[in-house]
């Protein structure tokens, strides 16, 4: 037992810590060479890109998010919300921009019809590259344990707008409410080139 407390001691005076906790990186675009793009993590409201966004001037509908992105240029090019469409592209955004909570992307869920489409007008199809969560739940605020995946509205001319869950709820797909808020979007500037 003593010679436990030594090394417990010993530990301590060498300064070994614990392992630190990646910040989410607001507001700064990034290179990415596999897609030939910059990404940014991108929130109206981040004053610090260290720190959580605090809300300023309210979180933003999907379709707003939409408008957003164009108004946003790097480089001479305009912004659109990220496409999202091979795996390198999803680690990429994990891994560089550690979003802490939901983010928004350019993929939408037409009820009428029921497909999912890009901002590029590209249809998603069944066999691309997706990440949804284990349960899609279109009207939680929040993964569910348990699958209780919600209708589209019975008028079924809305859409859902797709988002990730933060890094810390695994990173997954969902498709929410038409009227769903969030603070953060992924906005893509597609030069084609360095």
């Amino acid at each position: 037992m003593r010679w436990q407390r030594v090394v417990a001691v010993s530990i301590l005076a060498v300064g070994v810590s614990a392992p630190i906790k990646a910040e989410p990186l607001y507001n700064k675009p990034v290179y990415n060479p596999v897609s030939k793009s910059y990404f940014e993590l991108y929130s109206p409201d981040a004053t610090d890109p260290k720190k959580r966004p605090v809300p300023l001037s309210g979180p933003i509908e999907w379709i707003h998010a939409a408008k957003m992105a164009p108004k946003k240029i790097l480089h001479g090019v305009r912004g659109r919300l990220a496409v999202v469409n091979t795996p390198q592209i999803h680690e990429f955004l994990r891994k560089t921009f550690q979003p802490a909570g939901p983010v928004w992307i350019g993929l939408r869920f037409w009820c009428r019809y029921n497909k999912l489409q890009w901002v590029t007008g590209e249809i998603h199809a069944r066999g691309n590259f997706q990440k949804w969560g284990r349960f899609w739940n279109q009207s939680a605020g929040s993964p569910q344990p348990r699958p209780q995946r919600a209708q589209c509205p019975k008028n079924k001319k809305h859409t859902l707008g797709v988002h990730y869950w933060g890094v810390g709820d695994g990173f997954f797909w969902n498709a929410n409410g038409r009227f769903k808020q969030f603070n953060a979007l992924f906005i893509e500037y597609s030069t084609g080139k360095k």
